[in-house]
């Protein structure tokens, strides 16, 4: 009963990846076949990422209100009614690009949440590493069904169908999620249990705001998911405009990003049951800075794809790591509340780069700035970890060892 529980937490990961790299790699298709601009997806983007933003917030509140069984299941099945409307929308209606998008990013945000949370407390890290692995077939997956459709010598027409068919799939996966509801029983105990411990607590979210950590990490998530949303988006368009790419390779070639973080997410998972969370972040950030050196290399585009699939590796270990260091970072009691919070605010990071990018870029008229954009993001991100563990390292070395059961080991 647990293991199928399990499997069918993988394959909800799953569902989360695919439509979370769809609107990067179909756009330059979308924009071909619509003549529209290439910049409306910085635009789409922030109405997915206020959808993230509210449900990530509210997740903690429809967790106990639905229990996580049924925001997995209504949140499957709104993005993917979202991107079967996305698949229908055609020239002179691009306005409802912007009505699809809202119920995408609501249907984001609450299940990430909520999920991550779950997996933090009750499994081991090999489990969080590879979930995210999960998610990151998903996110590999959706590029190459768009591609695969993409007829680029027909104005780059048939995108329609690749994203079709990831909104069925994402159909298919919500009921199956349906009737796996018996499967649930035993999480919804472990909600009851931690939502008594969770009503001991007095002033919850003040105990968070207070705590300096806090705001290095969401600062740190914020440069992270600021990192990956910006190189999502916009690696197809940038090998289209620089490297003189067609449509459909390009949205293939987004796909080389996502595949690095699902191998190195892969490899990732023994690895997290020998090297503490915070190293696993320092290793990823040093793969990461290395990644971004490459696609600096402007000789050949192939240093470039090379170089995304290495910034791909080193993204791997640090989401996984700091949802999983959440507990340990503010409690288990407060680690509901602090991912919720944490993710909505590191979906700022999402919301307000990917346009800054866009215009940025529209400035220069240039979209070879785009290594030099992920650099800064990732160096301020390590000036942000490293600031968290001196100040985790004081904070331990000054509880008693009774003190510190309340933290979650790592």
């Amino acid at each position: 009963m647990a293991t199928l529980l399990l499997l069918i937490i993988y394959l909800t990961f799953i569902s989360l990846g695919l439509p979370d790299s769809i609107l990067g790699s179909s756009f330059p298709a979308i924009a071909d076949n619509l003549q529209i601009s290439e910049n409306m997806a910085g635009y789409i983007s922030p109405i997915i990422c206020i959808g993230t933003i509210i449900s990530s917030i509210c997740s903690a509140k429809l967790v106990d209100l639905l229990k996580t069984k049924w925001v997995t299941i209504i949140s499957v099945l709104l993005t993917g009614l979202s991107l079967i409307g996305f698949s229908f929308i055609r020239s002179g209606f691009t306005w409802a690009f912007f009505v699809a998008a809202i119920p995408l990013g609501i249907g984001a945000g609450g299940i990430d949440a909520a999920l991550n949370n779950y997996v933090a407390l009750h499994y081991k890290a090999i489990h969080m590493n590879w979930l995210h692995c999960a998610w990151g077939i998903g996110a590999s997956i959706g590029p190459m069904i768009i591609g695969s459709f993409v007829d680029a010598e027909n104005n780059s027409s048939g995108w329609n169908y690749g994203v079709l068919i990831i909104g069925i799939i994402l159909l298919v996966i919500s009921v199956i999620l349906f009737f796996s509801l018996p499967l649930w029983n035993k999480l919804s105990a472990i909600e009851q249990k931690d939502e008594k411990e969770d009503k001991t607590l007095e002033h919850p979210y003040k105990s968070l705001f207070t705590n300096p950590v806090f705001y290095f990490s969401i600062i740190g998530f914020f440069c992270y998911s600021a990192l990956e949303s910006t190189a999502g988006l916009w690696i197809a368009t940038y090998f289209n405009q620089t490297q003189d790419i067609n449509t459909a390779l390009s949205a293939t070639f987004a796909s080389s990003f996502y595949l690095g973080i699902t191998i190195g997410r892969f490899i990732c998972g023994p690895l997290s049951l020998k090297i503490k969370e915070k190293n696993m972040i320092r290793i990823g950030e040093g793969i990461l800075l290395i990644g971004v050196v490459l696609t600096l290399i402007p000789t050949h585009y192939l240093f470039s794809l090379i170089g995304f699939i290495i910034v791909g590796l080193g993204c791997a270990p640090i989401y996984p790591a700091i949802i999983r260091s959440t507990p340990y970072r503010f409690s288990k009691c407060l680690s509901g509340k602090a991912i919720g919070l944490e993710m909505a605010l590191a979906y700022c990071g999402n919301l307000v780069i990917p346009p800054l990018f866009a215009i940025t870029a529209k400035s220069f008229n240039n979209y070879r700035i785009l290594p030099y954009f992920l650099l800064i993001l990732a160096l301020l991100m390590v000036l942000c970890h490293e600031s968290t563990n001196y100040i985790l390292s004081k904070r331990d070395r000054r509880l008693s060892e009774e003190d510190l059961k309340d933290y979650q080991t790592i």
